[in-house]
């Protein structure tokens, strides 16, 4: 990056930490335009038996991403054979709704790279120099030109304009080629974003067209894939690296399409999408490099499984398609947990499906194991403490009902309705309602809470939250009832659900506590209110966000300066800073409010 790239990164960041919301980035906020897309066609169902594959195998794989800590799973699609065998969503997550992929959508840029190469558009060999000749400055001598098409693909560039550059720059090819490189190009794996926005940047220069228009015929209609949005930059180019919003059942179609050597059935019979020589070299170990703690593979926008023969496309937070040729399976998840390359879900994997479990025949029915199987999937949800209650299927006997010990004694409506209609201020602040990690990527940072509101109604409860000039109305459901509602920061909508429930905490104060779902995201925005003082005059408003800010800061930093973490490239002492306190507030936000009793 150049010295004033560099100091305009550094400059943001600051922007940041000091509360200047307003100009975090160098270029003010635009609303991304998501729109409502037409729905996708989800492949064949089919009985797991009928295709080789126990239900009692999906049903402790099932049980255990349920049962797992470590994990919180949004959403799964498993085919076996081509045949959709299983798919569920943990509640109120949709199994139809598209939810943002992070880095995964890296590897449906690679695929559009295989798809132009076929048709002779670009080649694999061409330098950024030379398509990109007239965005050069005069006089240009940098390496970031003489990378080629391959070397980006394969995260070999050394460029070092990254993720955290492109929040204070406007025009991202240009800064990329103004940056200098860490190493020489082709010599070694370094993983950047950035490499995949600029062959989505070559993709639209060579085509002359938006990379969602120009995949359209070629990948999402054969597919049967409803038209997906794509988040673009500042300049109205796709992100290629990020950015992409798919279903798992449009996930599993893709890894699909690459399980099939590139082949799709379609209603005239098949047809060739990727050249199969493009699959085999995309799916195969193109640089060696690591992934978090193991070694591992890189092939085209692609990373090697940690066990035998397979693939995956990877996006933070737990976003997988997993491709499995031995066991000719695909298995699609969304996840919102605070991984950055793999977690667990990984192992389960593994555990469950390349052990020897499955059959190349299909088996006998087993209706017992299905009905067992359906019931679990008809019960899995995000928050376990939303879950609704589970009704007796019959009614007990005396005899039961005196066997059957005493609840222990939890608050309710009513005793929290002493503080009913009450008004709360806050000192100025810089705390989000919207959750940090979504705030972040999309460059959006509203203003902080100043006041609260709230009505507890006997079938839902109403909370007024204001930031600046703007109410943020939100309905919450009691007793597992999430209810839905829509939320605007800077005329961006952002989709929630939202439920409540009322406990106690470990001084017997009340705690009101709200979740908020952002279903389109991997985030989850749970809001403690605990009363305390006389009268509940005062109340204390805890935030907690998952994934963890916290975590998901930790992994940002990594990504940027090469693995290391705060305490190895901060100077002595850094961490005594005052800056350092205003970290803890925008990761862990904590605000004391006073109750309006006029």
């Amino acid at each position: 990056m150049d010295l004033f790239g560099q100091f305009r990164a550094a400059d943001s960041l600051f922007r940041l930490l000091a509360g200047d919301m307003d100009r975090v980035t160098s270029y003010p906020f635009q609303p991304t335009g998501r729109t409502k897309i037409k729905s996708s066609l989800p492949l064949p169902a089919s009985l797991p038996e009928s295709q080789g594959v126990p239900s009692r195998c999906l049903y402790d794989f099932f049980h255990r991403l349920e049962e797992d800590p470590t994990l919180c799973t949004h959403g799964v699609c498993i085919l076996r054979h081509g045949k959709r065998i299983a798919e569920a969503a943990w509640q109120p997550y949709s199994k139809r709704l598209p939810q943002m992929q992070f880095s995964l959508s890296k590897s449906v840029v690679g695929m559009a790279v295989g798809i132009a190469q076929a048709e002779g558009i670009l080649s694999l060999d061409e330098k950024v120099k030379d398509i990109f000749s007239d965005r050069l400055p005069p006089f240009y001598l940098g390496k970031p030109g003489e990378v080629t098409v391959r070397q980006l693909l394969i995260m070999s560039s050394g460029v070092r304009f990254n993720e955290l550059g492109s929040a204070s720059e406007k025009d991202w090819v240009r800064a990329w080629l103004l940056s200098d490189c860490e190493f020489a190009p082709g010599s070694r794996f370094s993983y950047n974003s950035m490499n995949t926005y600029i062959l989505s940047a070559i993709l639209c220069r060579k085509t002359g067209q938006s990379l969602t228009n120009y995949l359209t015929p070629r990948l999402w209609e054969p597919l049967g894939i409803g038209v997906p949005f794509w988040e673009t930059c500042p300049l109205g180019v796709e992100k290629g690296g990020w950015g992409l919003y798919l279903t798992p059942g449009d996930m599993a179609k893709l890894g699909q399409l690459y399980l099939q050597k590139g082949q799709w059935r379609t209603s005239s019979g098949w047809r060739s999408i990727l050249p199969e020589q493009w699959v085999q070299q995309a799916m195969s170990p193109q640089i060696s490099c690591r992934m978090g703690e193991r070694d591992a593979w890189y092939g085209y926008q692609l990373w090697g499984l940690a066990w035998g023969e397979g693939c995956q496309f990877n996006g933070v937070f737990g976003q997988y398609v997993v491709i499995l040729p031995k066991e000719d399976m695909v298995i699609a998840v969304t996840s919102g947990n605070g991984q950055l390359f793999e977690d667990r879900t990984l192992v389960h994997i593994q555990e469950c499906f390349c052990t020897g479990a499955l059959s190349p025949s299909s088996l006998p029915p087993n209706p017992e194991e299905i009905h067992a199987l359906s019931g679990l999937l008809s019960s899995l949800h995000v928050i376990s403490e939303l879950k609704p209650p589970v009704l007796p299927k019959a009614r007990p006997t005396l005899l039961q009902r005196l066997r059957r010990p005493k609840p222990a004694p939890s608050p309710s409506l009513p005793q929290a309705a002493q503080y009913n209609g009450r008004t709360y201020s806050f000192p100025e602040n810089h705390s989000l309602l919207l959750p940090l990690v979504i705030g972040v990527v999309h460059g959006n940072f509203p203003k902080g809470i100043r006041r609260m509101r709230f009505r507890l109604g006997m079938d839902r409860a109403r909370f007024w939250f204001y930031t600046g000039d703007i109410c943020h109305t939100i309905e919450a459901g009691y007793s597992g009832n999430v209810l839905p509602c829509v939320l605007k920061f800077n005329e961006e909508p952002y989709p929630c659900w939202a439920g409540v429930r009322f406990v106690l905490d470990e001084d017997d104060r009340m705690v009101i506590k709200l979740f908020l779902v952002f279903p389109e995201t991997p985030c989850i925005r749970t809001m403690k209110l605990v009363f305390y003082g006389e009268d509940g005059d005062h109340v204390l408003l805890r935030m907690d966000e998952r994934p963890s800010a916290a975590r998901a800061a930790e992994m940002f930093l990594g990504l940027i300066t090469g693995g290391k973490k705060a305490d190895e490239w901060l100077p002595a002492g850094a961490q005594k800073l005052p800056v350092f306190s205003r970290i803890k507030e925008l990761l862990c936000p904590k605000l004391n409010g006073v109750w309006e009793k006029e």
